[in-house]
């Protein structure tokens, strides 16, 4: 069609743009159309405008930065896949750590520590000053509202943050034209001479964990599910890490009330583990199940067991659901002596919560799961964010797996510790384990059964769906 590239990634850009704008401009805007109808000022209904006008600005300038920062980096990695998925994955985690720190120190420490330093540096850089982005947004718009006169050098610096971020707009679709023209974005693939295709294969039956003896279909589950994971250096970082925002917001509040829960910080830490089994879970069987797509197409006219192939799904996270409870038993080997008994238990449950969690997971995902998704955020341009699994599927796959979880490793720390005063240490200890031996065969009828339906689900499913 005759129209330039770059006036195409503005308007992806204007689209970015407005997304972001949507949450500040939902949340602000009724705020002044109700202050403006009170206010006494003639004019204050102009303070709509200004503040809607200058909002988008900063988020302008915000989206069409990171875009050419974007750019910069996809120039310094074209051609580099291996380091650009490594890079992926080291930046994804440690922004989630970064973020995982901030709120750490927020409820410990008041938002000092850690990064007082940057606030500082902000304040010498002034950024706490008119020279902020957010000044101009309160002082016109507010002032607007109540009466009073712009101040001339508040008035400057609004436009100049106004013709600031279109520049950068125009900028970021111009560099986006001349990437877009000179394979900055390529994937990095190269294409195979027909001289070096290979006439004869060796026999393929991946093992992919050592020591262990699956059927081919689970073996080969396993193995596609943990390669096309790592392929994808922001899917595996999300994945390993994600679940420390949640375990943040589950674990920290209760240590910021100090002394008084330095008795109870053991129990807190041991609810750290059952977010990441069942994330794990949830992650590595329910939605890769849906992110198959096409592929399950294959598998249906494969003569394939999709029962087995959800299995070998779920069974490709136990490697890193065994990594992560350990390391959480370690800390508690130090913090909670008073469940050092038990802490051998620990990863065992684990291995049990996560097999129930993504069975569940995935036959939630056969039910309600959007076929049609990819690995991304936002799968249509200008849509919501949405779940690959939608509805009350999402809510079947997270709600149900977190009261097994919890149910199960409390009961078996909480028999030990209440049987230990009254009959002794063996007792207490030969009682723990027989809840876990319990809890295991719960779990483990529940990731039979919840696979088998979830494999009949997904053979039964038509190809309109995915297509």
């Amino acid at each position: 069609m005759p129209v330039a590239m770059r006036t195409v990634f503005l308007e992806k850009t204007i689209v970015v743009i407005l997304n972001n704008a949507v949450l500040f401009l939902g949340i602000g805007i009724p705020v002044f159309i109700g202050l403006s109808i009170v206010s006494a000022a003639p004019l204050a209904g102009l303070s709509i405008l200004v503040f809607s006008v200058l909002i988008l600005s900063l988020v302008t300038i915000g989206v069409s930065f990171g875009g050419l920062l974007g750019l910069l980096f996809s120039r310094l990695l074209a051609g580099r896949r291996t380091l650009k998925q490594v890079g992926w994955f080291l930046g994804s985690t440690l922004s989630i750590l970064v973020v995982a720190i901030y709120y750490y120190t927020l409820y410990t420490s008041n938002g000092s520590g850690v990064f007082e330093w940057l606030f500082e540096l902000a304040r010498s850089l002034g950024l706490s000053s008119r020279f902020s982005p957010g000044y101009p947004v309160s002082t016109l718009s507010l002032g607007i509202l109540i009466g009073v006169a712009p101040n001339p050098t508040d008035a400057l610096i609004g436009l100049v943050f106004i013709a600031f971020g279109l520049l950068l707009a125009y900028a970021n679709s111009c560099v986006s034209e001349l990437a877009h023209y000179s394979g900055w974005l390529a994937s990095g693939s190269k294409r195979t001479d027909v001289k070096d295709v290979r006439k004869t294969h060796a026999s393929w039956n991946p093992q992919p964990i050592p020591g262990m003896k699956f059927n081919q279909t689970v073996s080969v589950s396993i193995w596609y599910n943990i390669s096309s994971i790592r392929r994808e250096g922001r899917v595996l970082a999300q994945y390993l890490m994600g679940p420390i925002r949640f375990v943040i917001f589950l674990v920290l509040p209760f240590m910021a009330v100090g002394e008084l829960a330095m008795g109870l910080t053991p129990y807190f830490i041991l609810a750290a583990v059952v977010p990441f089994a069942v994330s794990y879970g949830v992650y590595f069987a329910g939605y890769e199940t849906v992110y198959e797509g096409r592929n399950l197409m294959t598998l249906q006219l494969a003569a394939t067991n999709m029962a087995d192939y959800v299995k070998g799904k779920v069974i490709s996270a136990i490697p890193f659901v065994l990594i992560t409870s350990i390391a959480i038993s370690v800390i508690l080997f130090f913090v909670g002596p008073v469940i050092l008994p038990y802490l051998f238990g620990v990863p065992i449950a684990c291995v049990f919560i996560c097999l129930a969690a993504g069975a569940i997971a995935a036959n939630a995902a056969a039910i309600g799961g959007d076929f049609r998704a990819e690995r991304s955020v936002l799968r249509q341009r200008g849509a919501a964010v949405q779940m690959p699994i939608r509805g009350w599927s999402m809510l079947r796959a997270q709600l149900i797996p977190y009261v097994v979880g919890y149910v199960g490793i409390y009961s078996m720390v909480g028999v030990g510790v209440l049987v230990t005063p009254l009959y002794g240490a063996a007792v207490g200890l030969v009682a723990a384990y027989a809840i876990l031996g319990l809890f295991g065969v719960v779990c483990y009828s529940l990731y039979n059964h919840y696979s088998h339906s979830a494999g009949v689900k997904l053979a039964q499913i038509e190809a309109s769906k995915y297509l």
